[in-house]
């Protein structure tokens, strides 16, 4: 594959990602109509060679992966895994059943998309506060002090000027070297999110930023298996097929909640649910559920309820975030400015004094 057709299907996928409720939706009318799964993206293909050839390579690659008539193998690498969970346990009962599924999907997803703007709203909104703040000490350091050093020896500031001094020149001489960590510590905190797991990352992921990534992949397994507990698939068997779409992390998280449901409380399976893969107050609510006299019908309700009252959460978390790197900010850029005009007037004192006694 060339990198130009790379490229294309990459940008198709985002397009077709992006649209993905419109697409469960059409789907789920036209199977509703009685038509078969690989007419209707056929359809689409011949459609989109007039329009979008990117799209119509896309449509290609699906109908290659559809032959077999599972539409959870045509979509995946393009869809989320959490949905992919859903539309494969949904299809195994047939073209009615995956219509009614794949219109909950639908309305589900503009849910999701929802809770995923609140959780980019959460993390853009400190890296623009550090990155203006990054650029105002850089230019403090390389602009201001350098002229403050050559008016006065760095020895005779006030104690707010020496401080200003170091970090500004740790910023000119190691401002690299820092540089350099920080993207390396940002790499791998994000990949460490899907990937890294156990004990270790059970105590980290009461902590922000890490417990947004863990309220957002709870609340979306928790709806995935709510959504395949209504079709029928019992709640081990769901975990099952949760696990082929999963992430490592959630991968571990799925096998020590098998193995709580084969313990001494498999009668009650909200015990098997605190591995720490959902917050606190879902553990509970999880927990309850299975206390009660239905428990699949308990714990679906939670599945359907979930989204709104976790993006309720992530928006508070948010909120908590930006305001410790705000003080954050504040306070150091406090220091800075506080620094900077001490020293000033402290050289401004010294110069008076000096003129006063040549006269």
């Amino acid at each position: 594959m060339s990198l130009l057709t790379s490229f294309q299907l990459w940008q198709a996928k985002r397009a077709l990602l992006a649209r993905r409720a419109d697409f469960y939706y059409d789907l789920a009318s036209a199977l509703e109509d009685k038509v078969p799964l690989f007419t209707t993206l056929r359809n689409y293909e011949m459609r989109a060679r007039k329009r979008d050839p990117s799209a119509a390579k896309l449509y290609q690659q699906m109908l290659r992966e559809s032959m077999n008539g599972s539409l959870s193998q045509a979509l995946r690498g393009i869809m989320p895994p959490s949905e992919l969970i859903m539309i494969d346990a949904i299809q195994t009962a047939g073209d009615a059943a995956l219509s009614r599924g794949l219109y909950f999907m639908s309305e589900t997803v503009e849910k999701i998309d929802k809770m995923m703007l609140t959780m980019r709203k959460a993390v853009i909104y400190p890296i623009m506060l550090f990155v203006i703040f990054a650029a105002l000490l850089t230019g403090f350091s390389f602009f201001a002090v350098p002229v403050l050093e050559e008016l006065m020896a760095p020895e005779k500031w006030p104690l707010l000027g020496r401080i200003l001094y170091v970090i500004s020149s740790t910023v000119r001489h190691d401002g690299l070297i820092i540089l350099i960590c920080l993207i390396v510590a940002i790499v791998a905190f994000v990949r460490s999110l899907p990937n890294w797991h156990g004990p270790w990352r059970r105590k980290v992921d009461n902590w922000m930023p890490y417990s947004l990534y863990r309220d957002f992949s709870g609340a979306m397994l928790i709806v995935s298996l709510s959504s395949l507990m209504r079709t029928g698939v019992s709640l081990r068997s769901s975990l099952e097929r949760a696990i082929r779409f999963s992430t490592p992390w959630m991968r571990w998280h799925l096998q020590q909640i098998l193995r709580g449901l084969a313990s001494e409380h498999a009668a009650q399976f909200g015990h098997a649910f605190r591995t720490g893969v959902l917050s606190m107050a879902m553990e509970d609510r999880v927990q309850d559920a299975a206390e009660r006299r239905d428990p699949v019908a308990a714990f679906v309700k939670i599945g359907v309820g979930s989204i709104d009252r976790i993006e309720r959460s992530m928006v508070e978390s948010a909120g908590k975030l930006n305001g410790i790197m705000m003080a954050v900010a504040g306070v150091v850029l406090g220091i800075m400015m506080m620094g900077f005009f001490s020293t000033a007037f402290e050289m401004q004192s010294a110069i008076q004094q000096s003129a006063t006694g040549m006269r």
